[in-house]
């Protein structure tokens, strides 16, 4: 049977690393890499036997890929402090590690606000790429919202994982300023255009019909090939965003059926989007010591 690394990035995760480790503990290696934690973070994680590095926060997406180079196995599989792999994925996991059939794994995962399942409006089976094989691909050099890319073949595994993103609507809105301050650091390495230039699409389609030759499917291709088009940003489509948000949510994924819950997330949302544009515009502008040290 394959071996198995599992990476996690922590800071101040004192709440949720027990929970979370214990979950993850059948792995063959965990491997944590901490960003100064000033909590009991760190001596937890030692409970467990974790290879601890110390690393500070440089974005998501190098953060992650610099403990995938210390893991020591061929297959790696990421996971937040805040998630959980359920009894059924676990077995899942150690059944196909016997014999995969493909490079990288999509698990699908049940993301809570409190109590709360929300069970439409995208948030379920939000497939995420969590397990792969490192050798076939890593994550996207981005601040946050970073993706695994891989170099060959994709499936999906049935089970879930369990996602305690926000302990309530005041916690959601803590961190979605957080977030939506690093993506407006991320769109100012961006180019805003009306149009993709030529260049950028022929690049897109080659790497769509390439993923799609390894026997992807027609989504994962287009996923994977999007990498293409994440140094541009589309002008015209941004004063949609914030509505998009919302109908995409609440009505064509079905936000509604989750009933107050449901309104909540595609507002919030919506929101999201306006802060994130509000403080690109601003950061263009010249005022980025506002949005200095701020911590999540």
């Amino acid at each position: 049977m394959n071996k198995l690394s599992v990476v996690i990035i922590t800071k101040d995760e004192e709440k949720n690393i027990r929970e979370c480790l214990e979950t993850v503990n059948f792995a063959d290696e965990i491997i944590i890499v901490d960003s100064s934690s000033k909590d009991r973070t760190v001596e937890i994680a030692k409970e467990f036997k974790c290879k601890i590095f110390q690393r500070e926060f440089n974005g998501f997406g190098p953060l992650k890929n610099y403990a995938v180079s210390k893991t020591s196995n061929i297959w790696v599989l990421n996971i937040d402090a805040d998630e959980r792999v359920s009894q059924s994925l676990m077995d899942e996991i150690k059944n196909f590690l016997k014999n995969p059939k493909s490079d990288g794994y999509y698990i699908p995962r049940k993301s809570y606000v409190g109590n709360k399942w929300i069970k439409y409006a995208g948030q379920y089976p939000d497939y995420q790429l969590r397990l792969f094989r490192k050798d076939r691909g890593g994550f996207q050099n981005r601040l946050v919202h970073e993706r695994v890319i891989i170099n060959g073949r994709v499936g999906y595994l049935k089970n879930p994982m369990i996602h305690h993103n926000y302990d309530s609507w005041h916690h959601y809105f803590i961190k979605s300023n957080w977030y939506s301050t690093k993506e407006a650091e991320d769109l100012l390495k961006k180019k805003l255009v009306y149009m993709y230039p030529w260049k950028v699409i022929k690049n897109f389609f080659r790497k769509y019909r390439n993923f799609r030759k390894r026997g992807n499917s027609i989504v994962n291709s287009y996923i994977m090939a999007r990498t293409a088009l994440d140094g541009h940003e589309l002008k015209w489509t941004i004063p949609f965003k914030p509505l998009y948000a919302f109908v995409r949510f609440y009505v064509i994924q079905l936000g509604f059926l989750d009933g107050p819950h449901g309104l909540m997330w595609a507002l919030a949302a919506s929101y999201n989007r306006i802060m994130k544009y509000s403080k690109y515009h601003e950061m263009k502008k010249g005022n980025r010591k506002a949005y200095e040290n701020l911590d999540k």
